[in-house]
């Protein structure tokens, strides 16, 4: 990272975040940044401006026809459709992305670069526009698999309601134990095994006489964040927030999530541990489940607020720097998009 001056030396071909951060003893503008993404090849630049109509990249030139030499020779030749002024001092940030242009995680979600993002036009304004996390991991060929998991998360939730017909939620319950909870928790746990096991598998984890266990699953806390996140239930809110993988850890990758260790136990021998198999472990084994689902594939999309945004709060997610979105390509009004597999 370069700040105050850009690295004059040759860049390797990539997405760069050029950030212009106000400088000025007044209070307001400090607080002022607007930021510009470049596509680097070869050491040229172009710029990728945030369309209005597709609202995702599409490159740009020179009114010439030509890449820019450096950020310095765009600022000097700004082309058409640049809207940000720049008129106050400012130092600039550079950065690369995470991602080249395109590149995304097989069923690992990150935010997207889109033109709801405030800091990619006019450095001051009333309102950030809304819901600026696109998700494009639902799209195409996600679509129906999204779809797949969401009437099955309502399955889950409907039997968790009708548990709570006959047992009041509180949390002096939470201990309550029976057969109907016993199968929500194996239920809910059985789908988080086969969504992380193929996680893994389509991020090029393959173990062929080998079964897959928590200790090849761990490696999703850090890739999807899974610790990072935090929700309740909206009609049993005094149950408590739940953050499943917070305390995942390496060297105890099956006891340290008590409500995994516990699907274990009662689902291996229900009468040794039946009371496993209560109200607590269900709750956090359904709040597991949505976690994971959005860890996958995000929820700010219509699917999820027309069918499961009623059931939960989500209270805390990853707080996310901008070299980690992914950075959609719009050619002829369609998105160009290439998976890759994650860095384990």
């Amino acid at each position: 990272m370069i700040i105050g001056d850009i690295d004059k030396t040759m860049k390797s071909d990539g997405v760069y975040i050029y950030s212009f951060v106000a400088e000025s003893v007044n209070p307001l503008m400090l607080e002022c940044s607007s930021d510009l993404l470049f596509r680097c090849e070869n050491n040229k630049l172009s710029w990728l401006q945030m369309d209005k109509i597709s609202r995702f990249c599409v490159s740009r030139t020179k009114d010439d026809g030509e890449l820019f030499d450096s950020i310095d020779d765009f600022l000097a030749n700004p082309p058409k459709g640049f809207d940000i002024k720049l008129d106050y001092k400012y130092k600039i940030i550079e950065r690369k992305s995470n991602h080249n242009i395109g590149e995304y995680y097989k069923n690992i979600y990150r935010p997207v670069i889109s033109y709801k993002l405030q800091s990619l036009h006019q450095i001051i304004d009333d309102q950030p526009l809304p819901d600026c996390d696109d998700d494009i991991s639902i799209w195409g060929e996600y679509k129906n698999e999204y779809s797949g998991h969401v009437r099955q998360l309502e399955l889950i939730l409907d039997e968790l309601k009708s548990v709570f017909k006959v047992v009041e939620p509180t949390q002096e319950n939470l201990q309550t134990y029976g057969n109907t909870i016993r199968n929500i928790i194996i239920l809910s746990c059985t789908e988080i095994d086969a969504m992380m096991k193929k996680i893994l598998k389509n991020n090029g984890i393959n173990l062929k006489d080998k079964e897959y266990t928590t200790q090849q699953y761990f490696q999703l806390k850090e890739a999807l964040r899974l610790g990072e996140y935090e929700l309740q239930f909206k009609e049993f809110e005094q149950l408590g927030r739940f953050s499943p993988f917070s305390e995942w850890e390496s060297d105890r990758p099956t006891q340290s999530l008590p409500w995994y260790d516990s699907y274990n136990k009662i689902k291996h021998d229900r009468e040794a541990y039946f009371q496993y198999a209560n109200v607590g472990n269900a709750l956090i084994s359904i709040a597991a489940y949505a976690i994971l689902f959005i860890a996958q594939y995000g929820y700010s999309n219509s699917i999820w607020k027309e069918h499961v945004q009623k059931f939960f709060s989500i209270i805390q997610t990853p707080r996310w720097n901008l070299e980690d979105y992914y950075v959609p390509h719009n050619i002829l009004n369609s998105l160009k998009q290439t998976p890759i597999d994650y860095p384990f």
